[in-house]
């Protein structure tokens, strides 16, 4: 007869991670909330150089969904009925109804001829300035110090008080 017999070590993993779904959300929780803080401001300091209002960097969100252990990052902002951060990450077709007045407030903030740009956007459309790559590219770092904060954590629970 041949008897084997598992290491306690590993019978309490086992037991461990067979209640790991009601443990793993609270370790992740608080990782998570903080990833999402890092990468807005990445993200708002990435949209920063396209601000002639200020609304768009200022309505970023990061919302930490427990349910979907997942954490949502981005800006709210609208323009007229569009997504303001999908027309930065975008851009968009010409716009023949193109809206004199905020061309123009635009133009000034920046110092450019009015004119030009509202046909330009007229006949052209906005020129994309994607901005999601180059937060992640920023947040990298972060992304993975967290990864491995998360997997730690992950380990040491399965090892059980």
């Amino acid at each position: 007869m041949l008897k084997i017999t598992l290491d306690p070590v590993l019978v309490r993993i086992e037991e461990r991670l067979r209640t790991a779904p009601t443990w793993i959300p609270r370790v992740l929780e608080g990782p998570m909330k903080s990833l999402g803080v890092v990468v807005k401001e990445n993200m708002r300091i990435v949209v920063e150089p396209h601000r002639y209002t200020g609304a768009l960097s200022q309505s970023l969100v990061s919302q930490y969904d427990a349910a979907q252990q997942q954490v949502v990052i981005g800006p709210t902002a609208k323009r007229g009925a569009y997504d303001a951060g999908l027309i930065l990450e975008l851009g968009t077709r010409p716009i023949p109804n193109a809206p004199w007045a905020p061309i123009k407030r635009w133009s000034d903030f920046r110092g450019l001829p009015a004119f030009p740009v509202w046909y330009a956007i007229r006949t052209r459309g906005v020129k994309a300035h994607p901005f999601l790559q180059e937060t992640m590219d920023t947040s990298n770092p972060q992304l993975e110090k967290t990864a491995g904060e998360i997997a730690m954590r992950i380990a040491e629970g399965a090892l059980g008080p």
